[in-house]
C-alpha cells in the first residue's frame, strides 16, 4: 500500500448546480466513489471524504472541526484525521482527472522537498489538486483563525511547488453548474 492518504473534497453547497455534486453520475458511478476507486488503485489505504452530507460512500466521512471555511476548513480536518506523512488532495467536481496523471503529481510531491505541490495546467494552478504535508493542519488553523482562510492565501504564506502537467485540459474541468456536467457526461473514461 502507498503512504499517502487521500482527502477528496466533497463538503461545498453545490449552490450553482442545485445537487449534491459528489452524487452525479459518470459511467454509472457517482463522482465521489470515481474518485474513491482512483485512490483505491493507486495503493492508498486511508481515504477520508471532507464534508459528505449525501447516503452513499465507501470511504470515511470527516466533517469540518470549523464550520463554514470552505476547503481549507475541510482539509485541516481532514490532515489532522490522516495517518499518512503526506495527503493527496482531490476534489469531488474534477471527475475526469486520471489516477496516471496523480500518480506523477504524487511521485513530484515526494521528490520536491517542499511541504505542498499543486497541480498547474495551461498557467492555471490547481490547489484542490495537490499533495500536503499532514503536518500543515496547525497552520492552516493559524490561518482560518486569522480571518483569512483562502488556499490560495495560505499556499503564499508557507510557500509551495507546482506540478506541471502536460494532460489534456478537459481532464481538469471543474463540475460546478449543470451545462459543466453536461459537456462531461459524455467525456468519462
Amino acid at each position: 500500500m502507498r503512504k499517502v492518504s487521500m482527502v477528496i473534497l466533497a463538503g461545498g453547497a453545490s449552490s450553482r448546480m442545485g445537487r449534491e455534486k459528489a452524487d452525479l453520475l459518470l459511467d454509472g458511478k457517482t463522482f465521489l466513489e470515481t474518485q474513491i476507486a482512483k485512490g483505491r488503485r493507486l495503493g492508498i489505504a486511508d481515504i477520508l471524504v471532507s464534508g459528505y452530507r449525501g447516503e452513499t460512500c465507501s470511504a470515511r466521512v470527516v466533517m469540518d472541526r470549523i464550520p463554514k471555511k470552505g476547503p481549507l476548513g475541510g482539509m485541516e480536518a481532514c490532515f489532522r484525521e490522516a495517518r499518512e506523512e503526506w495527503c493527496l488532495v482531490l476534489g469531488v467536481d474534477v471527475p475526469l482527472v486520471p489516477e496516471e496523471e496523480l500518480e506523477r503529481l504524487i511521485a513530484c510531491a515526494l521528490e520536491s522537498g517542499e511541504r505542498a505541490v499543486i497541480l498547474e495546467h495551461g498557467g492555471k494552478e490547481e490547489p484542490l489538486i495537490g499533495v500536503y504535508k499532514r503536518e500543515l493542519a496547525e497552520e492552516m488553523v493559524r490561518e482560518i483563525m486569522e480571518g483569512k482562510g483562502s488556499v490560495f492565501g495560505f499556499l503564499r504564506r508557507i510557500g509551495y511547488g507546482r506540478y506541471r502537467s502536460g494532460g489534456r485540459e478537459e481532464w481538469f474541468w471543474n463540475v460546478n453548474e449543470p451545462g459543466s456536467y453536461e459537456r462531461v457526461k459524455g467525456m468519462g473514461k
